[in-house]
């Protein structure tokens, strides 16, 4: 199983590689498809051993690793120098200075570096399917844009799928703040991609504030040798109440809210907007932000019921809240997507924080949804932008008359995340109920209003933006499907399979798939039954009889809407003589809650430092 795991990491650079310096398109693109099955397969493979399996490895390679540290650091403050970048020179110079410290104080006994669990497992199954399609995806619409650049764009994206197994396997942390910076250096590559003035700014800004992250890290391996003489994952999980002091811990937990893009540090990851599509896809679903959750879910057993957990639970709680609130003022529909990604993050965070195995459930099913759904919803908005001219709110109107199929994918990754009975709304469920256990704790009652509101608040805005496509004319009542390029649709049907298969079989996805999961995490499963297509917990029950009607009555009533059509009738008011009157119709802009942005910003900061210094015991 050792060697299907280096397989896991390594062969998805071995294609980076062959795609990099192919000459030909079609053979950049069968070589970008083989990594699906490959990679499938590869995971499939290591599904049917017994895990967790620790691995260890020869000296030379924790070697091979520091030197890369070293180099990836130097390579970081050349960038900061070339671009005249006070904050990524700075911060180079830092982590490189505190890089030299950890490794004269790190014990370097023998040691299982890589950890291969259940949890890694799940990563693995979303980087060899979301990952890899969009791959897919990307040879297509870099053919629209730069057919030139393909190879680089594609390869760097294969790569990426390879650093993120290599990211979720490590158990040194040493190893662990190495493949944190190399997904900044993805990001930083990828964001860059155009190499115009608005690409570099906002390429350097992601630099900066994902360099705060890694440095986050070497202050907790810092502190983890000074106060328990360990840097691994596993000795972490091991001292499990007998903790003194939770420093490490809390600068673990600021670097998975940095990754994770939580406020005040959004701004990142909404300037990877600038980048092509296929970059937010990647960035937003499948890899890098993933990392902030998975870090949280590693150190859940550690920290649940402590104050880090209950103030974790309080800011990423208000970033919910926040970043949903915000993503109302926008009109640009990636940047929408954007921030609901922000926000949703924030509540796999919560959801991680809370520690319960109900909770963890909720968490690896928000991560498991949101990583296809936001996957499929960038990908459509890199269709419209290229098939349609559309990226705006205003040149989304009406958008069914022209793209039926584009608005019903759209619709279907929008409905996803509001309403039941799909993946994100049965976690959200989960969580309520959840934390309904324990009204006495202050942070959980919290979180029950901010799951509550801030689920209320995305409903609205997905709402928003599916009634902006849907609208017709009056005249309107014919179909007329567009035609759409064959990788696009091998890259987003499946995605939709997914969301609805999955969703109505959400059950057994449960109980027989995530639930193994949870056991690994916490150490218990969650108390949860599927009977048939119900999904039963310890005090409520979602009947398969409710999930299927749901479905057909979201299937039915649009379409019956649709096709519903009163013909010889006009519309007219009073004192008109009967003359026709054009109806206009459209949706309020929030423009108003843009004012209370720096406000948002300044209580994200306070909760951030509260986090570290008092959930992270550093008074």
């Amino acid at each position: 199983m050792e060697k299907v795991v280096w397989a896991l990491i390594l062969i998805p650079w071995a294609l980076a590689l062959a795609v990099f310096i192919s000459p030909w398109h079609r053979l950049r693109q069968a070589i970008t498809f083989l990594s699906l099955p490959v990679l499938v397969y590869l995971t499939y493979l290591l599904s049917d051993g017994s895990l967790p399996l620790l691995i260890h490895t020869p000296h030379w390679v924790s070697q091979l690793i520091t030197l890369y540290d070293f180099l990836l650091l130097f390579y970081f403050l050349y960038q900061g120098l070339k671009f005249r970048s006070f904050l990524v020179s700075v911060l180079s110079l830092f982590q490189i200075f505190l890089l030299v410290w950890v490794l004269l104080i790190l014990p370097h006994r023998e040691g299982a570096e890589l950890l291969v669990d259940r949890l890694t497992l799940f990563m693995y199954w979303i980087v060899a399917t979301v990952g890899t399609l969009i791959s897919i995806y990307a040879t297509k619409y870099m053919e629209q844009e730069n057919l030139e650049r393909e190879n680089r764009f594609v390869s760097v994206l294969l790569w990426f799928l390879g650093v993120m197994n290599f990211a979720v396997s490590v158990n040194n942390l040493e190893w662990f703040f190495a493949l944190f910076e190399t997904t900044t250096l993805a990001s930083y590559v990828l964001i860059r991609f155009r190499w115009d003035e608005i690409s570099i700014k906002n390429a350097l800004r992601a630099l900066w504030m994902n360099q705060v992250g890694g440095i986050a890290i070497l202050l907790a391996i810092l502190f983890a040798v000074k106060y328990y003489g360990v840097y691994r994952f596993t000795e972490i999980l091991a001292i499990k109440g007998h903790l003194i002091s939770m420093v490490p811990l809390g600068f673990l937990a600021i670097s998975a809210l940095v990754k994770g893009a939580q406020m005040p540090f959004h701004r990142w990851l909404l300037g990877a907007m600038v980048a092509p599509t296929p970059v937010s896809a990647i960035l937003h679903s499948a890899t890098m932000v993933k990392i902030a959750p998975y870090l949280i879910l590693r150190l859940s057993p550690v920290i649940k019921g402590t104050l880090l957990a209950k103030l974790l639970i309080i800011t990423t709680g208000f970033v919910f809240v926040s970043a949903g609130l915000l993503a109302l003022t926008q009109d640009n529909f990636k940047k929408i997507l954007a921030y609901s990604t922000i926000s949703l993050l924030g509540l796999m965070m919560l959801t991680g924080a809370m520690g319960s195995s109900t909770a963890v459930l909720a968490s690896l099913l928000l991560i498991l949804f949101h990583a296809v759904v936001k996957a499929l919803l960038f990908m459509e908005a890199g269709v419209m932008e290229k098939l349609f001219k559309a990226k705006y709110l205003e040149d989304i109107r009406r958008l069914v008359e022209r793209a039926p199929v584009t608005v019903f994918f759209v619709s279907i990754g929008f409905m996803s995340m509001t309403i039941v009975p799909y993946g994100i709304f049965v976690a959200k469920w989960l969580t309520l109920e959840e934390a309904s256990n324990f009204l006495s704790h202050g942070a959980y009652v919290g979180s029950i209003i901010f799951v509550a509101t801030g689920g209320v608040i995305l409903t609205l805005l997905y709402f928003k933006i599916i009634g902006v496509m849907t609208r017709k004319r009056e005249e309107f009542f014919r179909f007329r499907l567009e035609k759409l390029p064959f990788v696009y649709l091998f890259s987003t049907v499946p995605l939709v399979v997914f969301t609805i298969v999955g969703s109505i079989f959400i059950a057994l996805l449960s109980t027989k798939l995530i639930n193994p999961v949870v056991s690994q995490v916490v150490g218990s499963p969650a108390p949860i039954k599927a009977l048939g297509l119900t999904l039963q917990t310890g005090v409520s029950e979602l009947y398969g009889w409710q999930i299927v009607g749901a479905f057909t009555l979201l299937l039915i009533v649009p379409v019956c809407a649709y096709f519903i059509h009163f013909s010889g009738t006009d519309r007219v008011f009073t004192y008109t003589c009967g003359e026709r009157v054009e109806l206009n119709l459209g949706t309020y802009d929030f423009l108003c809650i843009s004012q209370v942005e720096p406000l948002v910003e300044t209580v994200s900061v306070a909760l951030f430092v509260l986090t570290l210094v008092l959930g992270g015991g550093l008074v």
